[in-house]
């Protein structure tokens, strides 16, 4: 099995869409469909599926016309390990700069520790396996690449891929090492479920409570071990050249590689 290495795992999901060219990609927790925008300019043929529970950054999605703009379908529902209504906790903040990190601190779980006012909401929860074999014809043969950011919710969104398991190529997730919500699954509880469904963590971000992981279809991976590895070698070099170079230089070097203009 590969080592997992450090890095910008972000800039490696991109280089996966980019040279793995899955079918349909699926950005769950988009927030403002920002991440969805910039992975339609690296893949203009994949079918892209943004899922934002909050009501309130759907309608401004909704607002900004980035469904037909971008050609993004955009899905007010929760992606979870059940179907049916659930209990979304919306956090509350004001437009000041030292609040504007709690846009997207949202989840199906109340925090451990409280940071302010929430508002609790009914929203629509769906199981990805179930959603993409009713919207998608011919799923069986479909290739598939997940974004995950549900603030501690991550793992039951992982319990509802069983049935497209063999189907999804690579998985970014974001984890933590300690409670930050209130009843949610650990790294370590991820890593065991996607063990047992077949994928293997290939990269994961530097921090330590909380990072990303890659992760990737064990079968894919040794069917295709040259190229994923030389994609992964390739994320290294870009986060030490983020690193030491900063944002607007690996940009500018990266952007080839995506095939794509980036904004600094």
């Amino acid at each position: 099995m590969p080592k997992s290495r450090i890095l910008n795992t972000e800039i490696l999901f991109q280089l996966l869409v980019k040279y793995l060219k899955p079918g349909i990609i699926c950005d769950i927790g988009t927030l403002d469909a920002t991440h969805s925008i910039l992975l339609r300019h690296i893949s203009k043929t994949s079918r892209i599926f943004a899922f934002e529970a909050n009501p309130y950054n759907y309608e401004k999605i909704l607002e900004n016309h980035i469904p037909k703009m971008e050609n993004i379908e955009v899905i007010n529902k929760a992606v979870s390990n059940e179907s049916g209504s659930l209990v979304f906790h919306i956090q509350k903040y004001s437009d000041s700069s030292d609040q504007a990190w709690m846009a997207g601190t949202s989840s199906l779980h109340q925090r451990d520790q409280e940071v302010g006012e929430t508002e609790e909401v009914d929203v629509e929860a769906v199981r990805l396996d179930e959603f993409l074999t009713d919207h998608v014809p011919g799923m069986s043969g479909e290739s598939i690449a997940i974004w995950i950011d549900v603030e501690g919710a991550g793992y039951e969104v992982l319990e509802g891929l069983s049935e497209i398991a063999g189907n999804i190529v690579f998985i970014q997730i974001e984890v933590e090492t300690e409670t930050v919500w209130k009843g949610q699954k650990l790294k370590q509880d991820v890593v065991q479920l996607m063990n047992e469904m077949g994928f293997i963590e290939v990269a994961r971000g530097k921090h330590d409570k909380q990072h990303d992981l890659i992760l990737l279809n064990r079968e894919y991976f040794h069917n295709h071990r040259i190229k994923c590895m030389a994609l992964i070698r390739t994320g290294v070099v870009f986060y030490y050249v983020r690193k030491w170079g900063g944002h607007i230089l690996s940009n500018l070097l990266l952007a080839p590689f995506l095939g794509i203009r980036r904004r600094n």
